[in-house]
């Protein structure tokens, strides 16, 4: 039995027509997955940044004071020689931060008090050399037996590991998304 020409030509139009549907749509798709996987790639470079920023930061803080705390044991100036750079680290870092973490919910106010904390823990780090330079031991030990700097030294490591923790979450889910969107482009693909 012969199918009439006009039937031919309509059953391979719509054919076409389909098929040319499914291909734009399996294209459409598939660009979609693309910009996705570079949103979620970009915030993964963004939160491995903030986890090295906030890594490098308490690295500094720590370098600056095992620095000063040789130096105040020993008095010896070469125990001051990765204060200086160890301070600078820490507060490009901290910009560093500051530029990095607005998009984390309540970042603004946590940054607020990390500056302050660690504005006054470098201040008391000064003044602790300072009065050694000066011979004053007395007052160097009156300082540290206020706890002052350990109490600033532990908020600051309470909101530095916070950091952190948010940022691992941040890259944790992405992954999860970035493997969730391979597994839809196989199987659009």
């Amino acid at each position: 039995m012969r199918i009439p020409y006009r039937s031919c030509v309509g059953i391979t139009t719509a054919s076409l027509l389909t098929g040319f549907v499914a291909l734009m749509a399996i294209v459409a798709t598939n660009f979609w997955l693309g910009e996705r996987a570079q949103v979620y790639f970009d915030n993964a470079i963004a939160a491995r940044d903030t986890r090295i920023a906030a890594v490098e930061l308490r690295n500094a803080m720590q370098t600056a004071e095992f620095s000063q705390r040789g130096f105040i044991i020993t008095g010896n100036e070469i125990y001051l020689a990765p204060y200086q750079s160890a301070k600078t680290q820490a507060q490009r870092q901290l910009l560093a931060l500051e530029g990095l973490l607005p998009s984390y919910p309540n970042s603004d106010l946590a940054m607020q008090r990390l500056t302050t904390i660690l504005s006054d823990k470098f201040g008391e780090l000064d003044r602790t050399i300072e009065l050694k330079r000066d011979q004053r031991d007395q007052d160097v030990l009156a300082i540290f037996r206020t706890n002052n700097g350990k109490t600033l030294s532990d908020e600051a490591n309470v909101f530095i590991s916070g950091i952190i923790v948010e940022a691992d979450e941040r890259l944790t889910s992405g992954v999860a998304e970035q493997l969730d969107n391979a597994g839809w482009l196989m199987f659009v693909s």
